[in-house]
């Protein structure tokens, strides 16, 4: 009976000792007008009440966000790396584990000057169009056909160049994301014009290829579930 109960302790310290400790990689937030938060912000309090939930040890380590993809992407399994929020797209499909669909959006091109024609296509694609660097934004820009992208490290200077007439039109990664982004520069979001939107996409949270063990995946898809049942995944995204 003595070593039975040594063997169940050894077993329960050994599992113990080998659970994966994760890390939240994600983007600088961008500077906000008082009163007012991030998009980013809104994904880590997601992620944290998530991870608390299933019993998962999670830190969060913020940075510059093309940089911060590539870190995830060549990172040892063992770092316990994921990253959020991330589309899933033929360019990065094979390059993560996507582990939880978390909210959905559909590009949109935007300005606030009403001498362009926002609506026409063609046109557009004879004119400098900004997006967020190796996003969904890029892509589509490039699969339609446009050559005069402006791509920006951060998106907030794709709405800082609206606001300052320096930027004439830009695809932003949903209408939400563009009213929210608009106010965080100090801007009026109803000088907003929209244009064509595209199919929606979704924002997961992904990590490293085998981060991420089968059994986790499933305290974090059923935590998942149990916010958006309970309202807690409302109330949170209510706030923003």
């Amino acid at each position: 009976m003595k070593q039975l109960i040594t063997l169940c302790l050894l077993t329960f310290i050994s599992s113990f000792c080998l659970a994966q400790n994760y890390t939240l990689i994600t983007t600088l937030p961008s500077k906000s007008v008082k009163g007012e938060k991030s998009s980013a912000s809104f994904f880590v309090e997601i992620m944290e009440e998530t991870f608390i939930r299933s019993g998962l040890t999670l830190r969060t380590e913020k940075g510059h966000w093309i940089a911060n993809q590539k870190k995830v992407i060549s990172a040892s399994p063992s770092k316990g790396f994921v990253i959020t929020p991330l589309t899933r797209t033929k360019e990065r499909e094979d390059a993560y584990d996507w582990i939880l669909p978390i909210t959905n959006y559909k590009l949109q091109f935007i300005t606030n000057d009403k001498s362009i024609d926002i609506t026409n296509l063609e046109d557009l694609k004879t004119q400098p169009v900004c997006a967020y660097r190796e996003s969904p934004a890029e892509y589509q820009l490039r699969d339609l056909g446009f050559t005069k992208i402006r791509t920006k490290v951060q998106e907030q200077k794709c709405f800082q160049g609206l606001k300052k007439q320096t930027t004439k039109i830009m695809l932003a990664h949903g209408k939400l994301a563009a009213i929210q982004g608009y106010k965080l520069i100090g801007g009026n979001p109803d000088q907003l014009i929209y244009g064509r939107s595209f199919s929606e996409e979704i924002l997961y949270l992904a990590s490293t290829k085998g981060a991420v063990s089968p059994q986790d995946k499933k305290k974090l898809a059923d935590a998942f579930d149990a916010m958006k049942i309970d309202g807690t995944y409302k109330r949170i995204f209510d706030t923003y």
